[in-house]
């Protein structure tokens, strides 16, 4: 299998390089984020934060293991990076969350050291295993099991400690809630939810905004109480 997709082919516009300056671009490979929500982390080394000229060149500063990701040393260059993911570079001092821009671009937003030690992560569906332990699985594949059942429900938005991944604050889903909508026609757009509409049949419920807006329920990301959590300076900027 090919390491390396047609640049043409690859989501330049997603990822915010240009389309025609080469003729190959890096492949995911397979990851805590789908292909089409993430970028490979050798395209921010090389071609959004610019700190190499080549692939090569950003595979050795790989090697060096001075970059991580939501506090953990990462090597791999093709290794998917997506929404609300930390990466961390060391030797300068500088972090940066993953967010998308009301473009569906995806957005390296420079954060504070005390903010790279945490971040927020939606949980998409939980499952009972023996024992009464619970796993709560989450946007960026990772999992976390806990005894208390009912502790937190689908959709819910954990702050969790990095790279522990000891729960720190929880937001619940529900009315009067601040979101981030990260897919649709309103991706990138920040809001408080007015009304969960929950929906009898295949289809899928639906989040409507004080503002005006809807979205699915999927999009939704609950992102505070009140005022947002996260540094947002270039969300919802076209």
């Amino acid at each position: 299998m090919s390491r390396h997709n047609k640049r043409y082919d690859a989501p330049t516009e997603k990822w915010g390089i240009p389309t025609k300056e080469f003729f190959w671009a890096p492949k995911e490979e397979p990851g805590p984020h789908p292909s089409d929500r993430s970028v490979p982390l050798k395209v921010i080394l090389r071609d959004i934060l610019e700190y190499s000229n080549t692939s090569r060149e950003a595979k050795k500063v790989l090697a060096d293991r001075k970059i991580k990701v939501d506090g953990k040393i990462v090597t791999d260059g093709e290794r998917p990076t997506g929404l609300m993911d930390v990466v961390s570079m060391e030797d300068l001092d500088e972090d940066y969350r993953i967010l998308f821009d009301q473009r569906g671009r995806i957005r390296l937003i420079p954060i504070d050291g005390s903010q790279a030690e945490w971040k927020l992560a939606k949980i998409e569906d939980k499952t009972s295993l023996k024992d009464g332990i619970t796993q709560y699985n989450f946007h960026d594949g990772r999992n976390i099991r806990s005894k208390d059942e009912d502790k937190f429900g689908t959709n819910d938005v954990l702050k969790i400690q990095l790279p522990s991944q000891e729960p720190l604050e929880s937001y619940e889903f529900k009315e009067g809630m601040m979101a981030l909508v990260t897919g649709g026609k309103h991706i990138g757009e920040i809001g408080t939810i007015e009304e969960i509409e929950v929906i009898r049949g295949p289809q899928p419920n639906f989040v409507h905004f004080e503002s005006g807006i809807s979205t699915i329920e999927k999009y939704a990301f609950v992102i505070g109480k009140d005022t947002p959590t996260i540094e947002i300076p270039e969300v919802g900027i076209v």
